[in-house]
């Protein structure tokens, strides 16, 4: 039900970007301040689709640095019987017509630069201007360079820092991140709704309601009270001093009462989410011998990677073991658990008890592991470990099992 309101609301959504202009420049140095243009580019887009482009070389009024001549190749030579920058302006400055304007990195390069130039000409650059590179800083997680996000969205990206070879790739790069900032903005759409939904229940007479809207009375609030939902504050905001109907704090009381929502919006800790992953770490940290941090680290990570034997190539001449989350949907003839003992359960320590979640975990893993025997299984305990003792065996005692010396 709640993916298809997202769907209804954002059916006449469309993407931000399908008709613009984007355009880069080359120059002869990276000081905004001073730099000149010595290559131009642009192309329009409408509907998605590359239409037209413009492209020429500008004569400049200084000399191109090494440096810029190492990242786009246009030396004096080329540039010799160039247009200069004013002669090329007015023809520029028509092929971008009324369209928004849109560069990589402009605000800090591009629009600098040509905003300067065209003023030492007597001209305005007055376009609306659009710069990608925050939007890739806000969707993309790697690099958000021009060529990485080409990279990364599968667009060709010709020769880098040839300006028409760049706007053409900067066009598809912004179609692609557009595409990306509206698939997300429809996974978004209506993120508050069931927590609505649930005050709107609450707020109902219970007596009327059918199973499916009592189902979802009880199922909505979690939503409601969530830490990072926003319903009951734009409740509050909406109903004001209306003494017509419940404050917000009644409403809080409907759901469930404040206790109940406490307990909601409570942040579990990484022993709680996590239990049987902390006790393997917690184990690793403690084989760490005390020493310099750099050391201690470089052998957590190595002992780390060593304890991850999922994945790693069998060998003939020795035994391989598979975890027990590992083993889920497989079968084997004959199963052999190793460690069946109370040391190994999650959390826990010789001063701390695991919590019964842990217990349960490991119960199930347990369970896991002895139903994927075919024909035999073996379970294995020892009574010391490193010359420290593992306890007991709570779950062969429950299962009426007695260890027995091999």
């Amino acid at each position: 039900v709640f993916k298809a309101a997202q769907l209804i609301e954002m059916s006449e959504s469309s993407s931000t970007f399908t008709s613009f202009t984007a355009f880069d420049l080359e120059t002869t140095d990276n000081d905004t301040g001073t730099a000149d243009i010595v290559e131009i580019a642009a192309v329009r887009v409408r509907d998605g689709r590359i239409v037209d482009e413009f492209s020429t070389l500008v004569k400049p009024g200084k000399r191109v640095t090494a440096g810029a001549f190492a990242a786009h190749g246009i030396g004096e030579a080329e540039l010799a019987d160039a247009p200069s920058f004013a002669s090329i302006w007015p023809e520029f400055r028509a092929f971008c017509g009324d369209d928004v304007i849109v560069a990589h990195n402009g605000y800090d390069f591009d629009f600098r630069i040509i905003t300067r130039m065209a003023k030492e000409i007597g001209a305005k650059f007055d376009l609306c201007t659009y710069d990608t590179l925050p939007l890739a800083r806000d969707l993309s997680a790697t690099s958000r360079k021009l060529v990485d996000l080409a990279r990364q969205f599968g667009v060709d990206a010709g020769q880098s820092h040839r300006a028409l070879d760049d706007t053409r790739t900067l066009a598809k790069v912004l179609l692609a991140l557009d595409g990306l900032k509206h698939a997300r903005a429809r996974k978004t759409a209506l993120v508050d709704l069931l927590g609505h939904l649930g005050i709107a229940l609450a707020l109902s007479d219970e007596a009327t309601m059918c199973e499916e809207a009592l189902l979802f009375r009880k199922l909505t609030v979690v939503f409601a009270l969530g830490a990072y939902s926003g319903a009951l504050d734009w409740y509050e905001r909406e109903t004001g001093d209306d003494i017509t109907i419940p404050d917000a704090d009644e409403v809080i009381g409907m759901l469930g009462g404040v206790e109940r929502m406490m307990k909601i919006r409570a942040v579990k800790n990484a022993d709680e989410r996590y239990p049987a992953a902390m006790m393997r770490l917690r184990r690793l940290i403690a084989e760490i011998p005390d020493g310099p941090l750099a050391g201690q680290l470089a052998l957590f990570l190595e002992r780390a990677v060593l304890s991850r034997l999922d994945g790693h190539e069998p060998e003939r001449m020795r035994v391989n073991l598979l975890t027990l989350h590992s083993t889920k949907g497989l079968e084997f003839s004959r199963v052999y658990v190793v460690g069946a003992e109370d040391e190994q359960l999650p959390g826990g320590s010789p001063t701390k008890a695991p919590k019964p979640e842990e217990i349960e975990e490991a119960r199930r893993l347990l369970y896991v592991g002895m139903t994927r025997t075919q024909d035999r299984l073996v379970m294995t305990r020892v009574a010391s470990r490193g010359g420290k003792p593992t306890g007991g065996h709570r779950f062969l005692d429950e299962m009426g099992l007695t260890p027995r010396s091999p």
